[in-house]
């Protein structure tokens, strides 16, 4: 039973969170409060799970016919320091309205850049996340993320393994997703009408 992973090789059993599904959340939820000009700051190229979160990103762009700018699609680690450094390269020139952040991490790090330059999150900024850390609720303004039911996840692989040891031979190996949902909090808003997109 493989948990929240894809293991290249293995055929077995698997569970886990649908990253692309809940980037085309997050990225929806922008979309449905008016925002156009929306940027990703995604993980690392070699990680799969910022990989599909990007996909999920550009997919509900491509819906609802907003181009995909390039130069508003990047790449950093998943870390506060690498989203900082990226949303200060975004917010130097014809800054985007809305940031999608490829974790929780990340989004911090944007709304500490946000502050150093006297952007108000959500007024002229709306930031979201992913992964619904327990630190999201506690920053300020506290983040609106993509939660992960972790009982969900739990209670799935749990009721995968009791019937694989029922029937262990029977079965082929089962894939399945858990669909996130969006929290949302304080970080995420209309855009300001006069903000230039």
């Amino acid at each position: 039973m493989i948990v929240d992973r894809e293991l290249d090789g293995i055929d077995a059993d698997m569970v886990r969170i649908d990253h692309e599904q809940g980037a085309y959340l997050a990225t929806r939820h922008l979309l449905d409060l008016g925002h156009r000009a929306i940027a990703c700051i995604g993980g690392p190229f070699h990680s799969t799970v910022a990989e599909m979160r990007l996909a999920g990103y550009r997919r509900a762009l491509q819906q609802a016919s907003v181009p995909v700018r390039a130069e508003w699609a990047l790449h950093s680690e998943f870390t506060s320091s690498a989203g900082h450094e990226a949303a200060c390269q975004l917010l130097a020139a014809h800054p985007p309205t809305a940031i999608f952040a490829g974790n929780d991490v990340i989004a911090i790090g944007v709304l500490r850049a946000a502050a150093e330059r006297l952007i108000r999150v959500p007024q002229d900024l709306s930031v979201i996340g992913f992964d619904d850390i327990q630190m999201s609720r506690y920053v300020y303004p506290a983040l609106t993320t993509v939660g992960q039911s972790i009982m969900q996840l739990g209670e799935t692989a749990a009721e995968m393994l009791l019937s694989r040891i029922a029937t262990p031979h029977a079965l082929p190996a089962e894939k399945r997703l858990v669909t996130p949902s969006v929290v949302v909090r304080e970080s995420t808003a209309a855009p300001n009408t006069l903000s230039n997109e």
